[in-house]
């Protein structure tokens, strides 16, 4: 197996120990590295993500942290800084794609992981699919990257239903497509009873409070480091 393989079992790993800290008495620090926001944009830059995906990418990362800034709270093995970043970038190499045909969540995983991140990139591989669904499990920072995108329709947060017509229009092409998508919902439906059981809000309470708030600051600061990453480049 590679290296990359044996990293990702052995943070697996170290997360099942996390969550035994919560009951336990022993006490584990995990460190690992993790891109700032400015590197994240930098790297949105870098690979020349589209307009609408930066949008897109910078409304997810609105949606998994405003999450995970309640959640951690029950939850303290919840790492903000990866969810946070593992948002920015889930969709890194995604403008490739659209001439490649790559698998974008596997190729952007294996892409932070080139830049050393691994942790963030396999965060990043489970976007699309989740290793793992269970209906009782605590919740994990992969959980809340899956979830967030789910709830991002380009740039607008909408309930699970809407985004899965979407789904359905744009991939479901096949009967065994539809059944694939309809199965991998339900399990998203799960997914949300479980998270939103620790908040005081509910999922239709997230797009009147996100949806009312001023987006503009992160955009503008996306396009203040591409512009300085521009004239760098240019000296």
């Amino acid at each position: 197996m590679t290296f990359f393989g044996e990293r990702l079992i052995k943070i697996k790993s170290l997360d099942s120990m996390l969550a035994v800290h919560q009951f336990g008495s022993f006490n584990l620090t995990m460190t690992f590295l993790v891109p700032t926001k400015a590197q994240c944009y930098q790297m949105m830059c870098e690979m020349k993500m589209m307009d609408h995906i930066v949008v897109h990418s910078l409304q997810v990362c609105r949606v998994a942290t405003y999450l995970t800034d309640y959640l951690v709270g029950q939850h303290p093995h919840l790492n903000t800084k990866m969810i946070r970043s593992a948002a920015l970038l889930h969709d890194i190499t995604k403008t490739r794609s659209f001439n490649t045909g790559e698998d974008h969540a596997l190729s952007g995983s294996r892409f932070l992981a080139d830049r050393g991140y691994p942790e963030v990139g396999d965060l990043v591989r489970q976007h699309v699919v989740l290793d793992e669904y269970s209906a009782t499990k605590i919740p994990v920072e992969a959980d809340i990257l899956n979830y967030a995108d789910k709830r991002v329709l380009h740039d607008e947060i909408v309930d699970l239903d809407r985004r899965l017509d979407y789904i359905l229009a744009r991939y479901a092409t096949k009967a065994e497509h539809r059944k694939r998508i309809y199965l991998l919902w339900e399990k998203t439906k799960h997914m949300e009873t479980r998270l939103f059981s620790d908040l005081p809000f509910s999922p239709e309470d997230l797009n009147r409070i996100l949806n009312a708030e001023d987006r503009s600051v992160e955009l503008t600061e996306y396009q203040r480091v591409c512009h300085l990453n521009s004239d760098s480049e240019d000296v």
